[in-house]
């Protein structure tokens, strides 16, 4: 699963070391004490364990009638199943206690059942032999109701979800989901809920005609019943899987089909959206094959299905057919957009479903690795520079978390709730220390590793220690250190460190520290400690030197005739750390030209120009902007050029409006913005503001450059954008903001036309909110305004007019409002309603 922002949406493995070298807790020892609200601590986290098994599954049968309509199915599930103890007479099976059990057959002989709080025990008229299979049938029904998800799991909700069409909306066609993880499939089909124990699977389910249903696996036979106007899906899924990974997708879809070496590929959006499944899904198949080839496993799965549905955030690795939020959705104009989510819900086949952790402590197992692979089809596809900048944000996120929240082991049986895996050190730490052992064993171990790995644990559940193994069985090389550092214990290194130059001996001395708490359990680290001398020569300007520090505080000496012109520790960003450290003033220039990774360049120019920008400064960021080559640190050049508001610039912004990546057009677009008004860069400005083709990020950035220089000259390519069909609205709300930041009467005009039909409500609502910010003396809006507290189908552009009738204190709106606030469809709309009045009625 990729987190929703992700959080997207949507949802990694490592290896291991010998249970003697690190002390296990026992279950019957007190948790340590920890902060309160710590989830990996006292008296929040609790140890736990994987489940004991009293049977395995090996095959499990759904068959659903499903009515949209009424909001409700009938079914019934058939769990092959075989007992693991002698004896066994009660089975049983996770299942939510919205469902309602309606019998219970084993082996064609009907038994008793009880059924309460979410688990459903089904009595055996006879002992189960150990190891002989059982046909165990359960009919059910899922009583009618808006939805039986549950407003909890790593995406929000878990279980079945109803997409509610609304006929004011005409993009919200009908259909349903299913969320499993963590342990959400049986609040939709009783079964064994938990990833230590897989089987293989068909799910049968009768719809609507209109309707398409995509499941597990490969597709069966589809059958049309044109007399009960319904359609039955069949699919059959031949490789073992955790059952959290069952999923069906269902609804008013577009739909594409195509193959990839043979296999079936199959992408579905939301009835209307089929414009948007070239762009969103184009690298599917380069993802398929990168990843192939990078492990030596191809795909392990009959097809693989792309869906996007509504009312979903992020994405979920649904065995052979991930579900994705239909909101990540792009088209041409975002190019690569989805490139992430596509990623990591692929790496998600290999891990995570292929081999799945074995219990959620070990969740790493799954999210660091798709969270690795996603960056590494970032390096694969834009270059390492792009690939460095992706990982140092994932270290930001994992040490926000961690210097803010808590500190815990990437694997861990102490915890609150399995949901509360689903974190930074689990996402971004596993993918960091991934990398580093990526680093230590080098690409043909390490990747031969990860097929090994993979192979001889398909499809099966494994812990951090199977990952262990497979590396040494490999490679022949001892990891146990490895995984105590990074795997079982919490926390990282935090290192500062200091250089100086001796004339005399003609050595470089560098001083380095590990300044992290140990009391916390947090080791003195044994690291692979590069530093890098760098000269200011336009070639071999950095010089590499590899080291092991293993101590708290140690002096690294370097022999060099001459005194570099600044020094780096890890230049190329590959440990996982926190560096308390600020290069000298000296050293800036130098980094920013020099420095191997962007990261540091980017640093360099950073504090460069919170020092200011003086004519020197404005003409090293014009060359090191000349010789810049990763367009994140160009953009970051090319705004602080514009802060300098130096005519200096002016050229070498024009020029760069014809850089090839978007994100530089854009940036020189801003800047040129921050500089005074000329004709030539006004109809810079306009060309690119009114375009119907260039990126989105180069329209918006024009569009907020022409409101600061010239709106109102400029109204007319404001009112375009406005009324542009755009994805999701994009431009249209950027311009209308655009618009607000003027404060300049003479746009009012422009707002208050965006607040009608047949501009889109999202469109609507964003002009209100504009209206809220601009001339609150001027009472012109206030009609617009009011003629949106009619719109009782839209309770969130009554919201919005409401909202911006107090923001601009009109209380000539009292008598509307006190209206509205007793007749307003919508409870909350009353209840804004009613707060407005008294905010309005205050002296």
């Amino acid at each position: 699963m990729r987190r929703a922002p992700l959080l997207p949406v949507c949802r990694v493995a490592l290896a291991l070391f010998l249970a003697v070298s690190l002390p296990q807790p026992a279950c019957t020892q007190p948790p340590p004490p920890g902060p309160p609200e710590n989830p990996f601590a006292a008296p929040i986290a609790r140890y736990q364990y994987a489940r004991d098994r009293n049977y395995d599954v090996r095959h499990m049968r759904v068959v659903l009638q499903v009515h949209p309509a009424q909001r409700t199915f009938q079914g019934s599930v058939t769990h092959f199943l075989a007992a693991l103890r002698e004896d066994l007479r009660d089975i049983v099976l996770d299942a939510g206690s919205n469902l309602k059990i309606l019998s219970c057959r084993l082996n064609g002989v009907e038994c008793r059942f009880t059924h309460a709080e979410d688990r459903l025990t089904v009595i055996s008229p006879l002992p189960l032999a150990r190891g002989r299979e059982a046909r165990l049938e359960i009919f059910y029904e899922h009583p009618p109701q808006d939805s039986s998800s549950r407003g909890q799991g790593p995406n929000g909700r878990e279980g079945w979800h109803w997409i509610t069409p609304d006929p004011d909306r005409p993009e919200r066609v009908p259909g349903f989901w299913t969320q499993g993880q963590t342990d959400g499939n049986h609040f939709w089909v009783p079964c064994y809920d938990y990833p230590n124990d897989l089987c293989t699977s068909e799910t049968v389910v009768t719809v609507p005609e209109s309707y398409t249903v995509i499941g597990n696996g490969r597709e069966g036979k589809v059958t049309h019943n044109p007399k009960q106007r319904t359609r039955t899906y069949r699919w059959i899924m031949d490789r073992p899987h955790a059952t959290y990974l069952l999923s069906l997708v269902g609804g008013e879809m577009d739909v594409k089909r195509t193959l990839w070496r043979g296999i079936p590929l199959i992408y579905t959006v939301p009835k209307g959206q089929g414009h948007l499944i070239e762009p969103s899904f184009a690298d599917t198949p380069n993802i398929l094959a990168f990843f192939s080839e990078k492990l030596g496993v191809k795909y392990p799965y009959a097809k693989y299905a792309q869906n996007a549905v509504l009312d979903f955030g992020g994405g979920m690795e649904n065995v052979s057919a991930s579900t994705l939020g239909a909101d990540s959705l792009t088209d041409a104009r975002a190019p690569a957009a989805m490139s992430a989510l596509n990623a990591h819900e692929l790496a998600h086949q290999w891990f995570g479903d292929m081999v799945t952790c074995r219990d959620w402590g070990d969740l790493w197992l799954n999210e660091g690795f798709a969270t690795f692979f996603q960056q590494l089809y970032t390096e694969h596809t834009r270059g390492p520079g792009a690939h460095d900048l992706e990982r140092h944000a994932s270290l930001q996120d994992y040490l926000m978390e961690a210097n803010t929240r808590y500190r815990r082991p990437l694997s861990t049986r102490l915890y609150a709730d399995p949901d509360r895996m689903f974190d930074a050190h689990s996402y971004s730490r596993g993918a960091l220390v991934l990398h580093m052992l990526r680093r230590q064993l080098g690409d043909s171990d390490f990747f031969g590793a990860l097929g090994h790995y993979l192979r001889t644990n398909a499809f099966q559940p494994v812990t951090s220690w199977d990952l262990s193994k497979a590396i040494e069985q490999y490679t022949g090389r001892n990891v146990e250190e490895f995984f105590e550092q990074w795997v079982f214990r919490p926390g990282h290194p935090r290192l500062q460190f200091q250089w100086e130059y001796d004339e005399k001996d003609r050595t470089v001395r560098v001083a380095v520290q590990q300044v992290q708490d140990a009391t916390t359990g947090v080791p003195v680290y044994r690291l692979p400690l590069t530093i890098a001398l760098i000269r200011n020569v336009p070639t071999n300007a950095v010089e590499r030197y590899r080291f092991t520090m293993d101590q708290a505080r140690q002096e690294f000496r370097i022999a060099s005739l001459n005194r570099p012109d600044a020094v780096l520790i890890d230049p190329d960003h590959d440990l996982l750390k926190e560096l308390d450290h600020a290069p000298a003033d000296a050293e800036l220039p130098v980094l920013l030209l020099r420095a191997p990774s962007p990261i540091d360049r980017q640093d360099a120019a950073q504090r460069l120009g919170q020092a200011g920008m003086d004519s020197a400064r404005v003409d090293l960021f014009l060359k090191a902007l000349r010789q810049e080559k990763e367009p994140a640190v160009a953009a970051t050049l090319l705004r602080l050029l514009g802060d300098s508001r130096s005519e200096a610039t002016r050229a070498a912004l024009r020029e760069e409006v014809k850089a090839a990546q978007p994100e530089r057009r854009a940036a020189a677009l801003t800047a040129l913005g921050a500089l005074p008004p000329q004709r030539a860069d006004l109809a810079l400005l306009k060309q690119f503001a009114e375009s119907d083709t260039e990126p989105y990020v180069v329209v918006e950035a024009a569009l907020r450059a022409l409101a600061k220089l010239d709106p109102i000259t400029h109204l007319d390519v404001f009112r375009h954008q406005i009324r542009a069909r755009t994805l999701r609205d994009r431009l249209a709300k950027v311009a209308l903001q655009a618009l607000a930041e003027t404060r300049q009467e003479a746009v009012l005009p422009v707002l208050q036309e965006a607040t009608r039909p047949p501009l889109s409500v999202p469109v609507r609502q964003a002009a209100a909110q504009a209206l809220a910010q601009i001339a609150p003396d001027n009472p012109s809006p206030r009609e617009a305004l009011l003629a949106l507290l009619e719109e009782d189908r839209y309770p969130e552009l009554q919201e919005a007019a409401l909202r911006a009738l107090m923001a601009r204190k009109d209380r000539e709106a009292l008598p509307v409002l006190r209206r509205v606030a007793t007749e307003a469809r919508a409870s909350g709309v009353r209840a804004l309603a009613q707060e407005a009045i008294n905010a309005l009625q205050m002296p």
